[in-house]
């Protein structure tokens, strides 16, 4: 028994300590957990926790050793290695300084009674609910804290330096107040309100950082919204400038219309007079200015004719060749604005798709709607590397929004080296 204790457990808890904090910090990451790569690591962790240096160097090693895991095993970002890092041993190493103390202030009132038992007892109690709390509080990290992905890098600092703070500040107090090893024996004699400041300090050190960890939330989640806010507003300029290009259009058609009258009439003079080459090159001018009024994309809908036309402007610039199908309702509940929402973002993202292409590949984009009854069915398909791994960006959520706003839904398929967008909104034929 007193082997166990004294040599086989503390190896059984280091170990458990490691993979717990090594599965976690997988999660907070957002990969999955795949134990054929976490096992060298529990062995370079265990390792390290029972190397005979200061126990500060210990967690900084194991700090060290998250981001190795992070970094080359996971393929993660090296800023939120360093951050997850810091905070998954910060937590562990202030749950286990809560539950020392409490153990210590506890057995201080029955230590006479069987030392030696008392020790065991508090031991193994004290390490059980430490990876308790520690578990506890890495799920709601988990749950309502994590980390938003495209928060700028400048936020990660901000949390990162107060969190080296507590960890810096929480450890060397430990340190120096109980040294490498915490036993009964050796902090019996301390003066009894150091283990209740000790106790006072280690709990502050773990509510601070869940301060800290929801006002980086809210900052995260105010500069999101502010994105957003900013994109809407750039895509409401955008329409307004499609809605004056349109009428712009339509006004010179209908100059050319309301001047027809007189343009039969000269052709009519120019062929009875039997000049047919002026007539010719009257006719030919006639429909080099009526071409360059036609919108090149029919919709029914002048605004997002426009826009169809830049984009696919701008998709002819990259090789990019854009066609369209797309006939949009005559009279429906679905606003100028939601249609430019979801297309200008799903054409950007295409385009963009495109771009990536090696330059001797076919690139292309396709355009089209499906109605069925109330059912309105928008599709857009195009080239891209095969990669079926994407980030879910501002653009995409946008698109999202719109087909909630009119109860549909956004689905995204890829068949090869195709990609296709689909989204469906519930439509009302009234205007």
């Amino acid at each position: 028994m007193t082997i166990w204790m004294d040599i086989i457990y503390p190896y059984f808890e280091a170990m458990l300590e490691i993979s717990v904090m090594l599965i976690f910090f997988s999660k907070y990451l957002r990969k999955n957990v795949n134990f054929a790569k976490i096992l060298p690591f529990i062995a370079l962790g265990f390792i390290i926790s029972t190397v005979s240096v200061p126990s500060l160097y210990i967690l900084l090693l194991l700090i060290i050793m998250l981001i190795l895991y992070g970094t080359i095993m996971l393929k993660a970002d090296i800023k939120l290695c360093f951050l997850y890092a810091v905070l998954t041993v910060e937590v562990m190493q202030l749950c286990y300084g809560i539950f020392n103390s409490v153990s210590i202030i506890l057995s201080s009132f029955l230590y006479h009674i069987n030392p030696m038992a008392l020790s065991y007892v508090f031991m193994i109690l004290g390490s059980l609910l430490a990876l308790c709390l520690s578990a506890l509080c890495y799920l709601t990290i988990l749950k309502y804290m994590k980390h938003k992905e495209n928060a700028q890098s400048q936020y990660v600092m901000m949390i990162l330096i107060p969190l080296l703070m507590i960890f810096t500040v929480s450890g060397y107090i430990n340190y120096t107040f109980y040294g490498n090893s915490i036993t009964i024996e050796h902090t019996y004699n301390l003066p009894y309100r150091i283990h209740f400041q000790m106790l006072i300090i280690q709990t502050l050190g773990i509510i601070s950082i869940f301060v800290i960890l929801y006002s980086y939330q809210k900052l995260t989640d105010r500069f999101l919204i502010s994105k957003k806010l900013s994109i809407l507003e750039q895509q409401s300029y955008f329409q307004k400038q499609y809605v004056e290009e349109a009428e712009a259009h339509y006004k010179s058609t209908t100059s050319l219309r309301h001047d027809m009258k007189n343009h039969i009439l000269i052709i009519k003079g120019l062929l009875e007079n039997s000049d047919f080459e002026k007539a010719k090159t009257y006719i030919e001018e006639m429909n080099i200015t009526a071409s360059g009024l036609s919108f090149p994309f029919q919709t029914g809908n002048p605004v997002v004719n426009i826009l169809l036309e830049n984009k696919a402007a701008l998709a002819a610039g990259n090789n990019i060749t854009v066609n369209s199908s797309l006939a949009i309702p005559a009279k429906c509940n679905i606003s100028d604005m939601d249609f430019c929402i979801i297309l200008s973002n799903a054409l950007d993202n295409a385009i963009h798709a495109c771009k990536k292409l090696e330059p001797d590949r076919d690139k292309y984009i396709n355009i089209s709607g499906h109605i069925q009854e109330d059912l309105f069915l928008i599709e857009i398909e195009n080239t891209f590397s095969g990669n079926p791994h994407f980030k879910y960006d501002i653009g995409l959520t946008n698109i999202k929004l719109v087909a909630e706003k009119h109860s549909g839904s956004v689905d995204i398929s890829t068949d090869n080296n195709t990609f296709c967008l689909s989204v469906l909104l519930i439509i009302s034929k009234q205007p």
